[in-house]
């Protein structure tokens, strides 16, 4: 397993994926056939749900594969971070499973005291996600682009983060899962959301000219893919209104997770 292996595999992910939605989106809006399948895709056991659930498995599989095949020769240092791996794949692939309708245990609880359990749960659930998402893999690179020379030359950076530091293609694809989000411009909320987002892909775009002698041909594919997702659903916000797009943000999240661990078990090997 290596970097520039990573690297292909998850862009043709990433590529099915964003392309997958984009013809959903598109289909919904102009085939009035199709005007339900959005919703049917987007809803909470849907097929987007068990997608997510399918590659958090294969990551748990994958993890167990490579720890066994390299239990000898990476045993010191490459054994603990894919029990990590294993274990954290294994946490979200629960928790998803125990939070779908029919394992939602908190509901009684929180009917008791009339509160929507669902807005509540849903609510806390994507401000944590969103909120670690958002500083960990698009603001901590976005920082770490513009002052590349001073951070790669500190101790602090070198001994604790270079290993774990997303890559600017796990960046793209966590952005395009946090940016998929409906964009109401009545609400003072969603226009932060979109400036957010906006400004994020405005860096990451001059990121790329910057490195234009080092970025690679998938980076300039994935960041095209960002570019467009991102006018789609700002274009389509009316559509989009009535689904639930966070499960589509969920996916890319587990995309750009599982990318991010095995570039890290990838650099582990090597050193």
């Amino acid at each position: 397993m290596t970097k520039q292996k990573n690297e292909f595999i998850f862009s043709l992910i990433f590529f099915f994926f964003s392309s997958f939605f984009f013809i959903t989106i598109l289909s919904s809006l102009f085939i009035s056939n199709f005007e339900d399948l959005l919703g049917i895709i987007l809803r909470q056991d849907g097929l987007f749900t068990k997608l997510l659930r399918v590659l958090l498995f294969i990551g748990i599989c994958v993890s167990i594969y490579l720890m066994q095949v390299n239990r000898f020769k990476y045993q010191k240092k490459y054994t603990p971070i894919l029990l990590f791996g294993i274990f954290i794949f294994s946490s979200l692939l629960l928790i998803n499973i125990l939070s779908s309708p029919n394992h939602n245990s908190v509901d009684g609880i929180l009917n008791m005291y009339y509160i929507d359990s669902n807005i509540i749960t849903s609510s806390a659930k994507e401000l944590v996600i969103d909120s670690f998402v958002f500083i960990y893999f698009i603001t901590i690179p976005m920082l770490g682009f513009f002052y590349k020379r001073k951070l790669f030359d500190n101790y602090f950076y070198k001994t604790y983060i270079k290993e774990i530091a997303p890559s600017l293609n796990i960046s793209i694809i966590f952005l395009f899962g946090y940016s998929i989000r409906v964009y109401d411009f009545y609400s003072v909320s969603s226009m932060i959301d979109f400036a957010l987002s906006a400004f994020s892909i405005l860096v990451f775009i001059k990121t790329s000219f910057n490195l234009r002698k080092s970025i690679t041909f998938y980076s300039i594919i994935n960041l095209s893919i960002l570019v467009i997702g991102f006018i789609v659903i700002v274009l389509c916000w009316e559509l989009l209104q009535t689904c639930n797009l966070y499960y589509a943000s969920l996916l890319f999240y587990a995309i750009g997770l599982l990318y991010w661990f095995f570039n890290i078990v990838a650099e582990s090997m090597r050193a």
